[in-house]
């Protein structure tokens, strides 16, 4: 329950936008008879065209009188645009964008998309082209979004093909969440999404975060797999941070480690600076008794995801599969007991090359 008092002070602020050809922004204070429309048509270079009552603190008689009009207003629409680059720059502030969308944007406006869903490529090499986006706009969308602090959340509701790969790249850049409905049937599917916009409304979010990784000599950071945008090789940059969130850095080894000394691992995230003190050992065994399995496989399939992009479906699942039995076969080569001999060659027969998702 939320006190009037709490209403007043909290610094959160709401606006709410429609769009089909165009886009519609509305204005909602507590003073008015009934929220106010302003439309926007210039879709190619489109603008906030409120400067008083867009954002505002949280008033729920106007917001659910809005809501209830909405569904009448546009009920007859069936043709979408794109509308982030208008909204990511709206707030001038750092803020959480939550994006409701159902339908291939095929309007004649930035962003533009066609049906590219060709099954004849799937089991291909040009089967990687279906997992790239199809335009740059959405690349320079998200970065522009980075920049501007906008986390973009988007909930999707199709019954035809939307091209997730386009659409979803924004969200991935800017820290947001994808959440996808198919055939979204209001009886049997309003349950889950209610539970799913209710948790990312509440739940507690660092908002512009920028993480540095450093380590001593020896070893370094390569790669940087999560919700995060990168503009240079070393800044990780966070446009937001909850507890559903992670980073999965990977470590090249690439120089001789002392074993009398330790190895170092400092990250920086907003003002916390965190250090991780590692051993060092020269014996596998040491090396795979601490190992964490979910550690393991959050970062293969994060690294897989990326692959995805460059290399077939195939050739991704045969890496994963020779990587896994090349650790496996290392583990029982160098620490099992002698009575495992039998296992460890038949896990060795099924290295593969070695070759990494890289």
């Amino acid at each position: 329950t939320v006190t009037k008092e709490q209403e007043e002070s909290s610094a959160i602020r709401v606006g709410f936008v429609t769009y089909n050809k165009v886009i519609h922004f509305f204005k909602v204070k507590s003073n008015l008879a009934q929220p106010q429309m302003m439309v926007v048509s210039d879709v190619g270079e489109g603008f906030v065209p409120l400067l008083d009552g867009f954002l505002v603190n949280t008033e729920p008689f106007s917001f659910h009188s809005l809501l209830d009009q909405i569904p009448e207003m546009f009920a007859d629409t069936n043709e979408s645009i794109c509308i982030l680059d208008t909204l990511s720059k709206a707030a001038e502030c750092a803020g959480k964008l939550f994006i409701f969308h159902s339908s291939l944007p095929t309007a004649e406006a930035p962003g533009k998309l066609r049906n590219r869903d060709d099954k004849k490529l799937l089991n291909t090499d040009k089967e990687k082209t279906l997992f790239q986006p199809q335009v740059n706009y959405y690349k320079t969308l998200a970065r522009d979004s980075v920049a501007n602090s906008c986390c973009v959340n988007l909930f999707l509701f199709p019954k035809q093909y939307v091209d997730i790969a386009s659409l979803g790249l924004v969200t991935m850049y800017t820290g947001g969440t994808l959440y996808k409905y198919n055939n979204f049937q209001r009886d049997a599917d309003r349950p889950q999404f209610l539970t799913d916009l209710r948790k990312d409304t509440e739940k507690k979010t660092s908002l512009d975060a920028i993480m540095r990784v450093r380590t001593s000599t020896g070893f370094r950071a390569t790669g940087f797999f999560g919700a995060i945008y990168m503009n240079t090789t070393t800044d990780v940059k966070m446009v937001a941070v909850d507890c559903d969130k992670a980073v999965t850095v990977q470590f090249k080894h690439d120089d001789k480690l002392n074993e009398d000394s330790s190895a170092l691992i400092q990250w920086t995230r907003r003002l916390r600076v965190h250090n991780i003190h590692l051993n060092c050992s020269s014996h596998l065994a040491d090396v795979y008794k601490p190992c964490e399995t979910d550690a393991l496989i959050n970062f293969f399939a994060k690294s897989a995801f990326k692959a995805v992009l460059s290399q077939p479906l195939k050739t991704v699942r045969e890496i994963l599969v020779n990587q896994t039995a090349h650790m496996l076969a290392c583990c029982h080569k160098n620490c099992a007991s002698p009575s495992a001999v039998s296992q460890k060659h038949s896990v060795a027969n099924n290295i593969g090359s070695g070759k990494d998702l890289s």
